[in-house]
């Protein structure tokens, strides 16, 4: 598992203090997040040369993310109300847990990382139709990308414009490798007890790096925004009115 350091993230334009949550592997790729609105802020990748890259549109405190409405964003019913403020923390041995109640909406959030570069993304909900996160990934870190979806269509091409796909509701194909969440007993992810299915790939030619998508929900939202792409997730309620899914996302060295 991951090493945890917290730091402090800077100040509100109320005064507020925010923490940033620095998780790290043991080959020096971080995920970053913070108790304002539960966002990842930032994901840091180490190519076959060693060279740091910085995959997300990113701010170095907390005030970038008070003014972006985009960026690592929560929506709970389609509303960035949990988006705004501080949750409530917590280090697990799975990683970083966040919690936030809103007028009788509560949700929870927790983030894990592992050796092989998988992103966890863990949802829950309660008194809510759905909950889900938006990532902004930058088009200097992954120029000239394609993606291929796992839809009926098999979609494939370049990232333009605004799409919702429909995933195949298929388990996920995965190879499993030493590291890999799943791998061992006891990690957090299970790729076929949770029902995590292929989502998407996106290939960057010019980077040379794989972004693997999985996710327990039925739609992918794809969106070309200025500087890059926006990756939309979301968990829908279950029949106990409780709303539990997980995304993960993997960062690669193509082959």
């Amino acid at each position: 598992m991951p090493t945890i350091k917290k730091e402090s993230f800077g100040k509100l334009s109320d005064g507020q203090e925010a923490s940033v949550y620095t998780l790290r592997n043991t080959k020096g790729n971080e995920l970053k997040v913070t108790d304002y609105g539960a966002r990842i802020v930032s994901m840091r990748f180490r190519d076959k040369s060693f060279t740091n890259r910085f995959v997300l549109k990113n701010y170095p405190d907390v005030s970038g993310y008070e003014k972006d409405d985009a960026a690592g964003i929560v929506y709970v019913d389609g509303a960035t109300d949990f988006s705004k403020i501080i949750w409530k923390s917590e280090q697990t041995l799975e990683g970083v847990k966040f919690t936030a109640e809103i007028n009788g909406k509560s949700a929870e959030i927790l983030y894990s990382v592992s050796n092989d570069n998988e992103i966890s993304i863990k949802y829950k909900a309660k008194g809510a139709a759905d909950i889900s996160t938006q990532l902004v990934f930058s088009a200097d870190a992954l120029p000239d990308t394609n993606i291929k979806v796992f839809d009926e269509a098999a979609t494939t091409g370049k990232i333009s414009g605004k799409n919702v796909y429909s995933i195949l509701d298929k388990p996920a194909e995965v190879e499993f490798v030493e590291g890999m969440f799943g791998y061992d007993i006891g990690c957090p992810i299970d790729y076929y007890e949770t029902g995590l299915k292929n989502a998407a790939d996106i290939l960057s030619d010019a980077a040379n790096i794989l972004l693997q998508v999985y996710a327990t929900q039925n739609n992918l939202h794809v969106e070309e925004v200025d500087g890059g792409f926006a990756i939309k997730t979301s968990g829908t309620k279950s029949a106990d009115g409780e709303i539990t899914s997980q995304t993960v996302y993997i960062l690669k060295n193509r082959k």
